[in-house]
């Protein structure tokens, strides 16, 4: 749904910002990807033929989901083309009561690398204005993994990360290498704003102990619309390690995810063997409320530890109902 500005003060005023409402603002150049890599986060899977027939965004597509199912996610996602670019910088309205601000910027694209700065360098202005005080995450998308190892691409991208600190010091950046063709990659980018939301903690405490314990290469908490709560790794492992063993595998995870809910399909657990770790996910429903949030645990880890590790999750399933009751 397109926005005109006679529109912003109605839907402001029928969404005034609360403790559970919540506001994404999606930004970029034109063909940056914003609107492809929010259909792959809610779709995870048969999205492509979606994605390559999709239209320029005509000035702001709005819309919303329900996080947790307790928070509302207002995300706006703000067509990129130059004539709508001005209408934006020109009336800040429309970023006013924005918790968090993703800037995607097409890696690919090289030629245009110096308008995304000076128009990333516009909005930033525009929020020191509107006292914005939370991270602004940026997003290096199109970072497709046949280009993960590439150092052109490497390089690109670390080049645009120093000019942008270089130049905005007083602000804090995050920074992601993003691809709908990883859909654990958007995800992960996306949790980052989200998880702001709650009391990690506890959570943290009992996936780092998983992991530490039972030498697991990874602990991951999803929800069972695919977003990351709380991951943690093994210490030991590269970048590299990362991509190759476990990036394939939470996008696995989460396309599965998905196809379960869409399906209507109930699991307790899944196991599946490999040569060297066994990977384990684990479900929990949590009752709060009368609503009732779905949680998927995964873990990698021996096949010898696997008994252990389903008592260590049931602890955790108190964990979760403490933190989410």
């Amino acid at each position: 749904m397109s926005i005109k500005k006679s529109e912003y003060s109605r839907i402001m005023t029928e969404n005034p910002h609360k403790s559970n409402e919540f506001k994404l603002v999606i930004a970029g150049l034109d063909n940056a990807g914003k609107t492809s890599a929010l259909i792959a986060l809610r779709q995870k899977y048969n999205f492509y033929e979606r994605v390559k027939n999709l239209k320029p965004t005509i000035k702001i597509d709005y819309s919303s989901f329900k996080f947790l199912k307790t928070f509302r996610i207002n995300l706006w996602d703000m067509g990129g083309q130059k004539k709508f670019r001005k209408i934006y910088v020109n009336n800040p309205i429309y970023f006013e009561d924005t918790d968090y601000i993703y800037y995607l910027i097409d890696v690919q694209d090289e030629i245009k690398f110096e308008e995304t700065v000076e128009y990333i360098h516009e909005l930033l202005d525009i929020y020191r204005a509107l006292s914005y005080s939370n991270e602004v995450i940026i997003c290096f998308n199109k970072f497709d993994p046949k280009f993960r190892n590439s150092e052109e691409f490497l390089d690109r991208a670390d080049m645009i990360k120093k000019v942008i600190k270089s130049q905005n010091k007083d602000i804090k950046f995050v920074f992601y290498n993003t691809s709908y063709y990883d859909i654990s990659s958007i995800s992960k980018a996306f949790s980052h704003s989200l998880n702001s939301l709650l009391n990690l903690d506890d959570i943290d405490d009992g996936l780092n102990k998983l992991v530490n314990q039972f030498n697991c290469r990874y602990a991951i908490l999803y929800t069972d619309s695919g977003i990351i709560i709380s991951d943690h790794y093994i210490d030991t492992m590269d970048i590299r390690e990362f991509e190759e063993k476990i990036s394939n595998k939470i996008s696995e995870d989460l396309e599965f995810f998905q196809r379960l809910k869409d399906e209507n399909v109930d699991i307790d657990d899944r196991i599946a063997f490999s040569t060297d770790k066994t990977e384990y996910v684990k479900k929990f429903s949590i009752l709060s409320k009368n609503k009732d949030n779905t949680f998927y645990i995964g873990v990698s880890t021996t096949v010898s530890n696997i008994n252990e590790i389903k008592i260590e999750l049931e602890k955790l399933r108190n964990i979760l109902h403490i933190s989410f009751t």
